[in-house]
Order: C-alpha cells, then structure tokens, then sequence
C-alpha cells in the first residue's frame, strides 16, 4: 500500500485509529478516498455493517443518494457518520455490480486499550492478543462491548498477538441500550426501485412480477406501516394508503420482492 493510501485509511477510517476515545455514530468500517466513492478497507465485527453483505473491497458509491464520486475523504465521512439508530441508505459495487442497502448508525468509540493500565492486568507482559483484551475491556468498561482491535490502524486477527503499547479498541454500546439491526439484503439496482412516496401513494417498480411487501419507518427506524400486494406486475405498481397524520420528515421505504429487499430514503413534505 503506497504512502498516500496509508495516510488516507489512517485519516479516513470511521474510527481515526491514533486518536483516542472518540466517539461517534457510525456504520463500523475503515475507508479511504478513491475516485469512485470510497473504498471499504475493512469491516468491523459486532457492528452495523458486519450485519449486511458489505466486504472489504466494496466502494460505497453514494450515502441517501448523495454521490460520493469525486469528492474528500472528509465529506464522505461526513455522509456516513451521523445520528445513532438512524437508518441511511448506501449504495455500493461489489465484483463488478451495484447494490443498495439500509444500515442502522450505532455509537462507536474508538479508544486507547492503556498501555500501562493492560501491562498492570496482565503482569507487565509485553505482547497480548485479542482474548486478553477484550477480557481487560469487559472489566474496566461498564457500557461498551470490545468488538475489534486495531494496532497501528489495521484490524488484527483474535489469535495474533500484539505489542500492548501499539492497540486501540473499537467498542459499540452494549446490547441493553444498542440499536438492533436488521440485516438488509441489498439487491441489484432496479430490481425494486420507488417512484413515488406522498401521502396518499406508493409507487415502486419491478423487475418480474410476483408479491410485493412495502415497509415504510420513520427516522428513528420505528414501524409506520406495512402495505402488501400479492399480484405485483413487472413494472409499475402502486399503492394506497392514509399520510395524512404521519409528521413531515425523511422515511426510509423498503420494498421486500420475491424474497429480496430493496431500501431507499424518501422525504415527506
């Protein structure tokens, strides 16, 4: 990896590795910058991204359909960082073709594992490997869950061992006062795309005919409600349904086809 890239996963990664105890709502991937949007250099366990299809390798494209193309890290890292528990819609290749997908934020902290304070739990060893943190973490952390480990930026395997002075440690909160997530299945672009959302309608296009399952969530990802169409056709479809009481704001639409699910933002005016 060439100097410029190494600076920019250093700078880019949803967790900036060498400063510590920062703490943001985040998807739980390290990125740099590259022409096309910004690559995934790697995707944290026990986060919101390691729930969906996404791998390293993958270059998010865009975030609620603002494109990532051409622009600075910083920018793009402003588009994926945000409120916790709020959903966003990412757009993504993989091996040559394109997918969307619907991710929940969650509170990440990237923190110093302190050098002396591990060399004290584990008898001023030297080197130690993921097991022994995380059970140094359990123990001197009371809301965060210890769900990887960085040494130098780089995500290190849970049976390498690491030079205690080198480790910083990403956390999520723990399950009691976490998001759940939902795993998305992202789907090929056009598959199931929405063509219309206001309050009286619903409108969405489809690939091949078969049932149709719209769900549609307000910003908090709580449920507003669930339309179904047993007979969709391939092309456009629609649906009624009653707005007229759900607040202004951004929804998030999800149009589960055949199995496979489709997710895209949509604004209520």
């Amino acid at each position: 990896m060439n100097s410029f890239v190494k600076a920019s996963l250093i700078a880019a990664m949803m967790t900036a590795p060498l400063m510590a105890d920062e703490s943001f709502g985040g998807v739980g991937i390290t990125i740099y910058q590259v022409r096309e949007g910004v690559h995934v250099a790697e995707v944290i366990p026990g986060t919101p991204a390691a729930e969906t299809n996404l791998r390293a390798g993958d270059v998010i494209t865009s975030v609620d359909g603002v494109s990532l193309k051409g622009q600075d890290i910083e920018f793009s890292k402003s588009k994926l960082r945000g409120q916790v528990n709020k959903p966003l819609e990412i757009t993504y290749t993989s091996n040559g073709e394109t997918y969307s997908t619907v991710i929940r934020r969650a509170q990440i902290t990237v923190k110093d594992l302190d050098n002396k304070a591990v060399k004290s739990w584990y008898g001023d060893k030297d080197r130690v490997n993921v097991q022994e943190l995380e059970t140094f973490a359990s123990a001197t952390e009371n809301d965060k869950q210890l769900v990887a480990v960085l040494s130098r930026g780089n995500l290190i395997k849970n049976d390498v061992s690491v030079a205690s002075a080198d480790v910083n440690g990403i956390y999520v909160e723990k399950a009691k006062s976490a998001p759940k997530f939902s795993k998305a299945t992202p789907v090929h672009t056009g598959d199931a795309s929405l063509r219309l959302f206001n309050r009286k309608a619903i409108a969405f296009t489809l690939k091949s005919p078969g049932r149709a399952t719209v769900t549609i969530l307000n910003a908090d990802g709580e449920l507003v409600t669930k339309l179904s169409l047993d007979n969709a056709v391939a092309g456009v479809n629609s649906l009624n349904w009653d707005g007229s009481q759900v607040p202004n704001g951004r929804y998030v639409i999800s149009i589960d086809h055949n199995g496979s699910v489709s997710g895209a933002n949509a604004v209520l005016k």
